[in-house]
C-alpha cells in the first residue's frame, strides 16, 4: 500500500476519533492527504477565509526553533482555532498535522458578537459549533501528538524500506555485474549511490612518500586527487587489525579532519572504510557529505562489503593480468632460446639477453657483461656509458680472481649501482669466460619474481653459448627487413606484442579498438609469414630490429 494512502487511513481514525477535520501538508503547505471529516466551519475557514488569512497553509510562517510538540495556532479567522503538529521523520519536520477548526469556550460570545463577512453562513456554522473547555483542548492535543508519532514512523520505516530496497539492489549489482566495481572511481561512484546526500568519495593508497589520494568522486573532492594526505588523518592510525568502518560526525571541526578543510571541504558526517587483504589495510575509502549531520547506520556495513567486494575484484583482476604476464614472458623466453640457437654467437646472445631483461620492466636499464678473450659490456635503457664502464671494472674487480667460485657459486644477489638497486645474476661459460646480468629495480618487492626470470633467461643463454662453442650450427634467417613490410601503425602494434602486451592492453596504449587490433596483428602475421606470436617474437629477435645496439 502506498504510504499516502496509509496516512489517509490513520488520518480518517483519528479525524472521527477527535471529531475535528483533519489534513496532512508540507512545509510549504502543500496538501499530502484529503481533508478528513469536513465541518461546515472548516470548510468555512479552509475554502472562504484562505485568501483573507492563509497562515496554517505556510507551517514554516508559523514555525519556530524547538516547536517539537502539538500547538494551539489562530485559523484564519477571529477566536477560531486549530491545531498544527510536526511530523517529525529521522529528526526534521518534514510534515505538519492541521486539525480544527474550534472555539474555545471561554471565546464563543465574544466571537457570535463580532461582524463577519458573508454572516449568514458564517453564524449558522458558529452556532452548530460546539465550544470546547480548556480541558477537551488538552485532550485533542495529546490525540494529535499520537497521530503525528504513528505518521512519522510510518513515513520512516517506508523510506527504510525503499533505501533498503536500493541497499540490496547495490548488492544484487556488486554481485552480478562485476564491471560495476571493477576500478576505483567505480567503485566510488556505487557507494555515493548509498544516499544522495553523499557529495563526496575517495580512495586513499599507500605509495612510497605515505598515503595519497588515488581516486575521487564529486565535485570539491576532485581536488584532492593526487595529494597526500596528513599522518594525523584517524584512519591512518587504524592499522592494526581488527579493521572496521568508523563513523565520524562534526568531522570539520575535527582538527585531524584538517586535510579536508585546507581544501575548502567540509564534511559534517563522514565514514571511513578499510580495503583488506590478508589482515592489512591496503587502502581506504572516505565518504562524506557537508549537508547531512548524520547518516543512516545501514550504510557502515553495506559500503563495508561493497569496499571489500571492491577490493577483492581489483587484487583478482590484477592476479589475472599478471598470470597472463607470467605466460607470455615464459612463451617469449622460449622463444629467445630458439633465436639464440640460431645466432650462434657469443657477443649476440648476450645481447639477446639484455635486450629480453630490460622488457619486462622491473626498472630503468640492464647491462649485461660478458668476460673472455676480452670484455664485453652491452646495456639496455637508462644507463650511460661512463657508469656502465664503471661496473664493468667493478664486476671483473669482484669476479676476475674467483672464476672458480663464479662456476660454483651462481647466485642471484641484489647491489647496488651508483645509487640504484640492481639484480645481479652471476653465471658461467666455460673456462675463462664468465658473466654477469644485471638488472635495476624500481621496486624491491619485485625481487623475487625478477629473480626466478632473470636466472631462467641466464641459464637458457649459458646453454646456448657453451652449444655455440662446441659448434652447434643453426640456419641463419634471410628476411627483409620489418620495417619495410609493414605501415607505421603495425610497427606500433608489434613492438607492443614484442613486450607482452595482451589485446586490451595494446588497444588502450595505442587508443584503438580490441577489433582494429586483432585485424593489425592478422596482417603483421601474413606479411611476415608466422603463425603465432611466439614465432614472430623469436623471428624478431632473430632480426635483432627492436632495438638499435649500443
Amino acid at each position: 500500500m502506498a504510504i499516502n494512502d496509509l496516512l489517509q487511513y490513520v488520518q480518517d481514525a483519528y479525524a472521527s476519533l477527535t471529531e475535528l477535520s483533519i489534513m496532512i501538508v508540507d512545509s510549504s503547505g502543500n496538501p499530502v492527504t484529503k481533508v478528513s471529516n469536513m465541518t461546515e466551519l472548516a470548510e468555512l475557514v479552509l475554502f472562504v477565509a484562505k485568501k483573507r488569512a492563509s497562515s496554517f497553509f505556510c507551517p514554516e510562517e508559523l514555525a519556530v526553533d524547538g516547536w517539537r510538540r502539538p500547538a494551539v495556532v489562530p485559523a484564519g479567522h477571529l477566536g477560531m482555532k486549530s491545531i498544527m503538529a510536526p511530523v517529525f521523520v529521522d529528526g526534521r519536520a518534514e510534515y505538519w498535522i492541521w486539525a480544527g477548526v474550534f472555539i474555545e469556550e471561554e471565546t464563543k460570545w465574544l466571537i457570535c458578537e463580532q461582524p463577519v463577512s458573508d454572516a449568514r453562513e458564517w453564524t449558522a456554522a458558529l452556532e452548530q459549533a460546539d465550544a470546547l473547555p480548556a480541558r477537551a483542548i488538552e485532550a485533542k492535543l495529546n490525540e494529535i501528538e499520537k497521530m503525528a508519532a504513528i505518521c512519522g514512523e510510518l513515513i520512516g520505516g517506508e523510506r527504510r524500506k525503499q533505501r533498503y530496497n536500493e541497499y540490496g539492489q547495490l548488492l544484487k549489482t556488486a554481485v552480478t555485474d562485476r564491471a560495476a566495481l571493477n576500478g576505483a572511481d567505480k567503485l566510488l561512484h556505487q557507494l555515493r549511490k548509498m544516499d544522495e546526500r553523499l557529495d563526496m568519495a575517495l580512495y586513499i593508497e599507500k605509495c612510497q612518500q605515505g598515503w595519497v589520494v588515488a581516486a575521487t568522486s564529486g565535485g570539491k573532492a576532485g581536488q584532492l586527487y593526487g595529494k597526500m594526505v596528513d599522518e594525523l588523518f584517524p584512519p591512518l592510525s587504524f592499522l592494526e587489525p581488527p579493521l572496521y568502518p568508523a563513523y565520524f560526525q562534526d568531522a570539520a571541526l575535527d582538527p585531524r579532519f584538517s586535510f579536508f578543510v585546507r581544501h575548502g571541504i567540509r564534511p559534517k558526517a563522514m565514514i571511513v572504510y578499510p580495503a583488506v587483504y590478508g589482515r592489512k589495510a591496503e587502502g581506504w575509502v572516505v565518504v562524506g557529505s557537508e549537508t547531512a549531520s548524520s547518516l543512516p547506520e545501514a550504510m557502515q556495513p553495506l559500503g563495508a562489503a561493497l569496499v571489500q567486494y571492491g577490493h577483492l575484484l581489483a587484487r583478482c583482476a590484477a592476479a589475472d593480468a599478471k598470470m597472463d604476464r607470467h605466460f607470455m614472458r615464459l612463451s617469449m623466453l622460449i622463444e629467445i632460446g630458439r633465436a639464440m640457437r640460431v645466432v650462434q654467437q657469443e657477443e649476440e646472445i648476450v645481447r639477446m639477453m639484455a635486450e629480453f631483461a630490460i622488457e619486462l620492466a622491473y626498472g630503468d636499464f640492464v647491462c649485461a657483461i660478458l668476460c673472455g678473450g676480452k670484455a664485453v659490456t652491452v646495456h639496455e635503457g637508462a644507463i650511460s656509458d661512463e657508469m656502465a664502464s664503471c661496473y664493468r671494472d667493478d664486476v671483473l674487480r669482484r669476479y676476475g680472481r674467483g672464476i672458480e667460485q663464479v662456476a660454483k657459486n651462481q647466485v642471484p644477489a641484489l647491489r647496488q649501482v651508483g645509487d640504484k638497486t640492481v639484480m645481479e645474476v652471476p653465471f658461467f661459460v666455460r673456462d675463462g669466460h664468465y658473466g654477469v646480468l644485471a638488472v635495476h629495480l624500481k621496486e624491491t618487492d619485485e625481487a623475487k619474481e625478477a629473480e626466478v626470470y632473470m636466472t631462467a633467461l641466464v641459464s637458457v643463454g649459458v646453454m646456448m653459448m657453451n652449444g655455440a662453442a662446441q659448434g652447434g650450427g643453426g640456419q641463419a634467417v634471410n628476411v627483409q627487413m620489418l620495417s619495410e613490410q609493414l605501415t607505421a601503425r603495425e610497427m606500433d602494434v608489434l613492438e607492443l606484442l614484442v613486450q607482452g602486451c595482451s589485446n586490451r592492453e595494446i588497444s588502450e596504449r595505442l587508443f584503438i579498438s580490441v577489433h582494429t587490433v586483432k585485424n593489425h596483428i592478422t596482417n603483421i602475421f601474413q606479411k611476415i609469414g608466422v603463425n603465432d606470436r611466439s614465432q614472430l617474437i623469436a623471428l624478431v629477435y632473430q632480426l635483432s630490429h627492436r632495438r638499435q645496439r649500443h
